[in-house]
């Protein structure tokens, strides 16, 4: 085993070019220099705020702040981190922020760490500094009303707006004359069709998170039909994998998670049976505001369904049931598990947050303290499941899977059977909460009714007498307020095709907010999403089908020049594979990924938990070989290999991953047993399927990356696994154990290399 380590060096001097970090760089979302006033407004929100968000604020923001550095509003900047103040009004050079951006080595601190911004982007930084770094906050606070409908661009009807007319001909779909619109009037070109190689690599990874097999290559490769493309795309959305990786996103904004993230961090085991809910929904297609009312009120729609529609729908609700527990007693801090509903519910369905209301009325959105308690009653008027903890180890609180005859025949015949349970909430006694002052919930206030924010709808909701008022806050996110759910799920459909969102920040419509890059293209997004019945299938069709999608990821000097950050769309964006679809790619080149459905998590017996604050749950991560979405995940533990490679927090919303680049994984690709056991693999297999060297290193790129070799790389790896079989005969290795081990050598190059990472 040890002389993997020792022959890296091969690899590196072979393949140096081809496993080299090319991180894209993040720039400014601006167009062409306009003669802006580097102190207003305008030039604030288009030249400077979407630089912070698209390239700073993932690792220097409110979730994550490396370096105790914030980015995320003027006060943050000018307080700085570890290393000071990160800019000084008026003094350009002075200000760390633009020595950082300038990539200096003299610097100890680099930023972007993987590749500089463009130098227009650090122009209009150093303009804006030098300028005196206004940041309009005031301005957007004192226009914000929370009792009166609110002249915000997200809180306004969908508009449709006629098809723009595009000049140059490119445009076809609906997608593609606002693109092209946009785009034309930064004069700007757009690049051509993708290769078929790489579209079709493309369309795999977006839809099931895998890369597809050489054979299928080569039949899209050798069909020319216009219909092809089309065909592949109807063929990967009734897969069973879409729901897993679509699914995944999902899980993402509700934080799901195994544990219930209190002080011991209790497992859940009943957890995954809402994971596969949710893949299941998406695969069925339900349509997305049929979902929020199962995941918001199952329990209450299940009074009319049938037995096993029952079940399906009260598994729904573990989307509520899934907030944060605290404490170390049974659902102590209800408070705070409910502020943490509240700080999903609202991100991710409404683009809105509203957890700063729970103190004192919201300074930048149009959301009342009134506001917060009149959502937060509705929750309170819910009761969730109670895990177990430190103190109290016992399971409460949980919701049948039977409906209410079926459990009362089962008390009768003794209890002999038990009676299945789901992490999943159900209705409680209704109250109206007591407004918190300061959001001390031991200091209360007048009892708020309750509803939803009176920006949104003056009118609010009117409750059944004795219910919660979930039903009624589900239905009326897609009937009043439709607008603005249906803008947020249309721009995370485009955001997880295009890599970035039309919205910069897609769970934050607010004032604090981006604004999109093409509102009308959004609204038309809207729009359509609802015409078509809320089918997230249907929108992948559209945006998909459309040429913006189909487009070469290509670079050139003059499209770099002025629109460094892809702004206006002229190029696809490149971007990284995340864990999920990495993890599967391993398993799946190695021969040995398992595309069942694992089912429950292998954890102790109940009768066996003893965990403390000082002696937590955490069993590290079980073994498998199912898909990464299957994997037990826990909210203090990190998973390893998803956490190096930047999963997701399951204790917040998230809207957008991380994607930075760090030398443990570098370390990891070339280490890592997991790694090594593919890449043997698929050597093994490679080996029977083709006699010559020539068929296998081109089905080795093909499986690999999508792609034949060229003249020049069949030539390298031909000189690759000459010498590394000489090296490994003169260390004495029978002639067949040298053939394979060469191949699985060439195979971790590959692993390792850039063009495997990302998605063109």
């Amino acid at each position: 085993m040890a002389r993997r380590y020792v022959r890296v060096r091969y690899v590196l001097v072979l393949f140096g070019g081809m496993v080299a970090a090319c991180v894209g760089s993040l720039a400014s979302a601006a167009g062409p220099e306009t003669p802006a006033d580097r102190t207003d407004e305008t030039f604030f929100e288009t030249r400077i705020r979407p630089v912070l968000v698209e390239a700073c604020v993932q690792c220097h923001g409110p979730d994550v702040a490396s370096g105790e550095l914030r980015l995320d509003s003027r006060q943050a900047l000018l307080e700085g981190g570890e290393h000071g103040p990160a800019i000084v009004p008026g003094d350009a050079e002075q200000s760390l922020l633009i020595r950082a951006l300038q990539h200096n080595d003299a610097q100890p601190v680099q930023m972007p760490p993987e590749e500089p911004l463009g130098d227009e982007a650090i122009a209009d930084l150093t303009a804006w500094i030098a300028a005196g770094a206004k940041w309009p906050e005031a301005e957007a606070a004192d226009a914000v009303d929370a009792n009166s409908p609110s002249t915000h661009w997200a809180f306004q009807p969908l508009t449709r707006a006629p098809l723009p007319e595009d000049p140059t001909g490119w445009a076809e779909a609906p997608i593609d004359r606002f693109v092209a619109a946009a785009r034309h009037q930064q004069d700007l070109s757009p690049n051509g069709p993708a290769d078929k190689h790489v579209l079709l690599r493309r369309a795999y990874y977006d839809l099931i998170g895998l890369p597809p097999t050489a054979e299928q290559i080569e039949a899209f490769v050798a069909d020319d039909r216009p219909e092809a493309f089309a065909e592949v795309v109807e063929t990967l959305l009734a897969s069973p994998q879409y729901g897993e990786r679509w699914g995944r996103y999902w899980l993402d904004l509700v934080r799901y998670a195994d544990t219930a993230g209190d002080n011991s961090d209790y497992p859940i085991p009943q957890a995954y049976l809402y994971r596969d809910y949710v893949v299941d929904a998406f695969n069925a297609d339900v349509p997305y505001d049929r979902f929020l009312h199962e995941q918001l009120a199952g329990d209450l729609l299940a009074r009319e369904a049938s037995p096993e529609e029952y079940r399906r729908l009260v598994i729904a609700t573990g989307f509520i049931a899934q907030a944060k527990r605290m404490g170390t007693r049974e659902l102590e801090d209800m408070h705070i598990v409910i502020e943490d509903t509240l700080a999903t519910v609202g991100p991710a369905l409404l683009g809105l947050s509203v957890r700063c209301a729970r103190c004192h009325d919201h300074k930048f959105e149009p959301i009342s303290q009134r506001d917060y308690y009149a959502l937060y009653g509705i929750f309170a008027s819910t009761q969730y499941p109670f895990p177990g903890a430190e103190e109290v180890r016992k399971q409460t609180h949980f919701a049948p899977l039977l409906p209410p005859q079926e459990v009362a025949k089962r008390k009768e015949a003794g209890g002999a059977e038990p009676i299945p349970m789901a992490y999943a909430v159900s209705e409680s006694k209704p109250l109206d909460a007591k407004l918190q002052k300061a959001g001390n919930p031991r200091d209360l206030g007048e009892a708020v009714p309750r509803g939803v924010p009176r920006a949104v709808d003056p009118e609010g909701l009117s409750i059944a007498e004795g219910a919660s008022g979930r039903l009624e806050l589900a239905r009326w996110l897609t009937t009043k307020a439709d607008f603005l759910t249906a803008r947020v799920m249309a721009n995370r459909l485009w955001q997880f095709h295009f890599g970035k969102p039309l919205v910069a920040t897609p769970s934050d419509f607010g004032y604090r907010g981006t604004p999109p890059t093409h509102p009308q293209l959004l609204d038309w997004l809207a729009s359509e999403f609802i015409a078509s019945k809320w089918s997230m299938k249907e929108m992948h069709r559209r945006i998909m089908l459309s040429k913006t999608y189909q487009m070469s990821s290509g670079r050139n000097a003059a499209g770099d020049q002025q629109d460094t950050g892809n702004r206006w769309y002229w190029r696809f964006e490149r971007r990284r594979l995340d864990a999920e679809a990495f993890r599967d790619t391993l398993l799946a080149i190695g021969g040995t990924l398992d595309l069942a459905r694992p089912g429950p998590h292998p954890f102790p017996e109940p009768s066996k938990w003893k965990f403390t604050a000082h002696r937590q749950f955490n069993p590290g991560s079980y073994p498998s070989n199912h898909r990464s979405i299957y994997l037990m995940v826990q909210r203090l533990h990190a998973h390893p290999f998803l956490s190096l490679f930047n999963g997701a927090d399951p204790s917040l919303s998230t809207a957008m991953r991380d994607s930075s680049a760090l030398p443990q994984q570098g370390l990891f690709l070339f280490n890592n047993e997991m790694v090594h056991e593919s890449a043997a693999g698929f050597a093994q297999r490679l080996i029977a399927a083709e006699p010559s060297v020539e068929l296998r290193l081109r089905h080795a790129f093909l499986s690999l990356l999508a792609r034949p070799p060229s003249a020049g790389e069949q030539a390298r790896a031909g000189e690759f696994l000459e010498r590394y079989e000489d090296v490994l005969k003169a260390e004495g290795i029978a002639a067949e154990a040298r053939e394979h081990e060469s191949w699985a050598a060439l195979t971790r190059t590959l692993l390792a290399s850039n063009e495997l990472m990302y998605v063109d």
